[in-house]
């Protein structure tokens, strides 16, 4: 009896190990703890992911937050930015996995916005995690979510101060997995991400359905944007083109 609770606890804790060397094998290089994507658009390591902000006339909005749940590198590049935290007038989740919105509940003053179809994520539920997902949730205890949060669907256009974004919804990598454009720039979460010199999803180890994730990129097709902003790798530029290029692909 020994015996077998020991090879399942070696096997709780490789399985978790696999899946990290399995994400560092085929991971993107990311550009480094600090990227601008645009003038007033900064991204900062937050964690192992991406968490971005943008500058607007009024303090500043964030489009994810992060693993990690103090927020340190987001509140050193707020202060460097002269933005105070009471002055985050919005956290705009692309997805609900804890390594992108850990820190949301640091900003007392922000609106949380989530896609409906996470909300139930960030409250607890891993019924629609990726394989991946799973095998670390097992084992990892969540952040603490937002005290509250605005669902969404998709096609709603936002304005906080002069800075605009129009919410597109990209189900696949989660079920309500969002992107946001704002003015040249696609944050686009863990739903695109650059890939050598052009642009994948997330493979299906790491996505609960890599296909409709795929599917969904679709509806990019009438935005007009230059450049994408993800939540692990960075930065792409000409990533319109190389959009039209993996769709060329067949699935």
């Amino acid at each position: 009896m020994l015996k077998k609770i020991l090879i399942a606890l070696g096997i709780a804790l490789l399985l978790p190990v696999l899946g990290i060397v399995a994400l560092v094998a085929i991971r993107e290089t990311p550009d480094g703890p600090r990227v601008e994507a645009a003038p007033g658009v900064v991204g900062v390591e937050a964690g192992g992911a991406y968490a971005w902000i943008v500058r607007s006339s009024d303090g500043a909005v964030l489009v994810d937050a992060g693993l990690d749940a103090n927020g340190t590198a987001i509140l050193e590049e707020l202060k460097r930015a002269g933005v105070q935290p009471g002055q985050v007038r919005a956290v705009l989740l692309t997805h609900g996995h804890p390594d992108h919105y850990a820190a949301a509940s640091r900003f007392d003053n922000a609106t949380v916005v989530i896609g409906a179809g996470d909300v139930p994520m960030i409250r607890g539920d891993r019924t629609h995690y990726s394989p991946f997902g799973k095998i670390v949730g097992a084992v990892m205890p969540l952040p603490p979510p937002p005290r509250a949060s605005t669902p969404v669907q998709g096609g709603e256009r936002l304005q906080f101060g002069d800075a605009p974004f129009t919410v597109v919804a990209t189900p696949g990598h989660s079920p309500g997995s969002l992107m946001y454009l704002y003015r040249n720039v696609l944050f686009t979460g863990d739903s695109l991400m650059r890939k050598k010199d052009g642009l994948a999803v997330a493979p299906s180890l790491f996505s609960e359905d890599a296909g409709r994730n795929r599917a969904s990129l679709g509806a990019l097709a009438s935005l007009t944007f230059d450049t994408i902003a993800d939540g692990h790798a960075g930065v792409t530029r000409n990533a319109k083109e190389k959009l039209a290029r993996l769709l060329a692909l067949q699935p």
